[in-house]
């Protein structure tokens, strides 16, 4: 999901991804308007089991 402003640039996005075997990614992205680079992105990753390991990227971005 993209989140937009009102003049139409991209602020954020949150993306979700299953894999075979049901871990559970979820990257949180916000962007800057001005030029649309990354400002930060938290990955966080749920295990099979239920354990859940969180990152934070600042000025930049790991995951699509």
């Amino acid at each position: 999901m993209k989140t937009y402003d009102n003049h139409g640039r991209l602020v954020g996005e949150i993306n979700t991804s299953v894999q075979p075997d049901g871990t559970v990614i979820t990257t949180n992205t916000t962007y800057n308007t001005n030029n649309g680079q990354p400002i930060s992105q938290n990955i966080s990753v749920r295990d099979s089991q239920g354990k859940v390991t969180t990152k934070n990227i600042i000025g930049g971005k790991l995951l699509p």
